[in-house]
């Protein structure tokens, strides 16, 4: 964006084994979700189209025939099971397997007998003997790459399908791209896709390798580290600026007090001469941080909308009673609600758990049935009480009352007010943690406040 370039989304989905049409519609959404709109690709268009390596075959045929007819590849007719047995044989030796070139050995009459024959066969590339591969990558710096210790690897499969290194190297080119940002695990791909460029006269692009992102115990992060798909996040109720903004974090600084980035800052200030070679640890519990700190950084207004959208959610897939009789009555509960949430989640489904009671029926726990068996405590007399006290009250149920309310009873049992709000909390809540008490006690209402007092009281009776 900084420099007045594109974003080409290109779609590799040769790979019939590993290619799932609902992965290639999640990474559609994910993109869009976070903000991340591409300039050209699918559903985008562009001059350079079709953006799915699956649609263009033709192109790499071509391309692979010009290369034979260059002699800089060759049909391979060798079965996987000969090359298989081969390996086996190198690995025994304790050698590194490289193919032979058995089959560029073949005479072109061979080679026409094989192929009218229906024999299976593959292109492989003709990698030049004893050449220099040199390229500098903006994040590693110069490196060399001797050709010899490059098989002749294949560019076509017996399917007819395009390897990655093949096709990549050809879309690269054709689409014009200048730069290539991705993972340091491509790094091993760039000398072959090198090799393509020169091979078809094809300028060379300028690489830069990003760091791997591994989890805190410096293992290959994993679902044990957390959620690792967009998708999931946006389940957890994370924030895209959240998102974003850790994201680019992740092996690149900018200074080393600035954590908090708004996505025009991060255009503006985002360098890849600033990014670091080590791999980038994913720390969940920052992600927390952060995504929190976007939260209480958003409007109550948006916050609301937020919440609201959650609890809808939540209401329908548990299939659970409203106990709001209208969307109205729903939103207006949660426009009061979010002012006493907002500083305590760290993400939207925080929110439900923590907010949910106020819209459905609760069901006591056994741990709330048996909470104060054996404690020094008169909870069913100060529940009593508490009935009694919010009871007098009138139907306007203000906070600053019920705390007043609620205080007599703390001094009529002589005991520290944590105490009874403890108790007040297990029978309204179902939990000895609540958004703020009298708060709470005064958006519950008067009317469901008594109900669940009373039905605690039978519960523990």
């Amino acid at each position: 964006k900084k420099t007045g370039g594109r974003f080409i989304l290109r779609i590799e989905d040769t790979d019939i084994a590993r290619h799932e049409e609902d992965s290639i519609s999640k990474i559609f959404q994910s993109l869009k979700w976070l903000g991340l709109d591409w300039d050209e690709g699918p559903q985008a268009g562009g001059k350079f189209g079709p953006y799915r390596q699956s649609l263009r075959a033709g192109i790499y045929k071509e391309f692979a025939q010009k290369l034979i007819l260059y002699k800089k590849a060759y049909y391979c007719f060798c079965s996987p099971e000969e090359l298989e047995e081969k390996r086996k044989i190198k690995t025994e030796e304790g050698k590194p397997f490289k193919y032979d070139r058995r089959c560029l050995k073949l005479s072109p009459r061979e080679v026409k007998d094989n192929i009218e024959s229906g024999k299976p066969c593959a292109i492989r590339f003709l990698v030049p003997e004893n050449e220099a591969i040199d390229f500098k990558d903006t994040v590693y710096g110069d490196i060399r790459v001797n050709s010899e210790n490059i098989e002749d690897f294949i560019i076509i499969r017996s399917n007819g399908l395009p390897t990655y290194n093949y096709s990549a190297a050809v879309d690269d080119a054709l689409m014009k791209i200048t730069h290539i940002i991705r993972g340091e695990d491509h790094l091993s791909n760039t000398p072959k896709q090198i090799l393509i460029y020169r091979a078809l006269g094809f300028k060379t692009p300028n690489f830069t390798h990003l760091p791997m992102i591994l989890g805190r115990d410096g293992q290959k992060l994993s679902k044990r580290h957390g959620s690792i798909s967009i998708e999931k996040y946006i389940e957890e109720g994370f924030l895209r600026e959240a998102i974003l903004n850790y994201m680019a974090l992740l092996g690149w600084a900018y200074d080393e007090k600035t954590t908090i980035f708004s996505t025009d800052e991060l255009i503006e200030k985002f360098d890849t001469g600033s990014i670091n070679k080590k791999p980038a640890k994913f720390d969940y519990e920052k992600l927390l941080w952060i995504n929190g700190y976007y939260i209480r950084n958003l409007s109550d207004g948006n916050l609301a909308e937020l919440l609201k959208n959650k609890i809808k959610d939540y209401l329908e897939s548990e299939k659970t009673d409203n106990l709001e009789k209208s969307a109205r009555e729903l939103e207006q509960k949660i426009i009061k609600i979010t002012p006493l949430v907002k500083e305590r989640i760290k993400t939207l489904k925080e929110s439900v758990d923590m907010i949910s009671p106020f819209f459905v029926k609760i069901s006591y726990s056994d741990k709330s049935q048996t909470y104060f068996k054996n404690k020094d405590i008169d909870a069913p007399g100060i529940l009593e009480s508490a009935f009694k006290a919010l009871s007098e009250l009138d139907k306007s149920f203000h906070a600053g009352d019920i705390e007043k309310s609620l205080r007599s009873v703390s001094d009529k049992f002589n005991i520290n007010f944590r105490k009874i709000a403890e108790v007040i909390r297990i029978a309204i809540w179902d939990s000895i943690v609540s958004p703020p008490l009298f708060e709470t006690i005064g958006i519950l209402g008067k009317e469901l406040t008594l109900k669940r007092i009373e039905e605690y009281l039978r519960v523990i009776s």
